[in-house]
């Protein structure tokens, strides 16, 4: 099925927001002293440039043959598309101890990143006509939303006990 503008669209901005996301958590980790904290943001970053690519693929198939490509590897679960991710409560963080400002920023900006991106690949899934493009779309909803719970775990974590898990 031929794609429209929204798609297009949708997946201009994917790539924006999938090359900062990869960026951040390059930085993050960089900036991280904490060996599990480095190691989640490396895993993310490379999570974030797997997604890059696989945009990237749609984008120069909707180009050149004016169709998403059928991803047939994707494991695509069953994901409720109005579910929506709420930032973290930053209530009572301060009164921690041992806890890195830095660190729980650095969680805020990523909580914010995977917020957009999820909501952005819903929207996108929803709107889409295309099967292919509906099947890409909810699996990188879905990647985003793993990616949002695991950095919640590490906030609450990090807030409640002063470390990472």
């Amino acid at each position: 099925m031929a794609t429209g503008n929204r798609d297009l669209q949708a997946l201009s901005q994917a790539l924006k927001l999938e090359r900062e996301g990869c960026e951040f958590y390059l930085k993050a980790a960089r900036e991280t002293a904490n060996q599990k904290g480095r190691a989640m943001f490396l895993s993310l970053a490379d999570d974030e440039r797997m997604h890059l690519e696989t945009v990237e693929r749609q984008l120069q198939a909707i180009e050149r043959e004016g169709t998403f490509l059928e991803l047939r590897e994707l494991d695509v679960p069953d994901i409720d598309l109005e579910l929506k991710l709420f930032p973290a409560q930053r209530q009572g963080e301060k009164e921690r101890i041992g806890v890195n400002p830095n660190q729980l920023e650095a969680l805020h900006v990523a909580l914010e990143i995977e917020m957009r991106a999820h909501n952005l690949y819903r929207a996108a899934a929803k709107q889409t006509e295309d099967e292919a493009g509906n099947r890409m779309y909810r699996w990188l909803a879905h990647a985003e939303m793993t990616h949002f719970n695991l950095l919640m775990s590490n906030y609450e974590s990090l807030v409640s006990l002063g470390g990472w898990i």
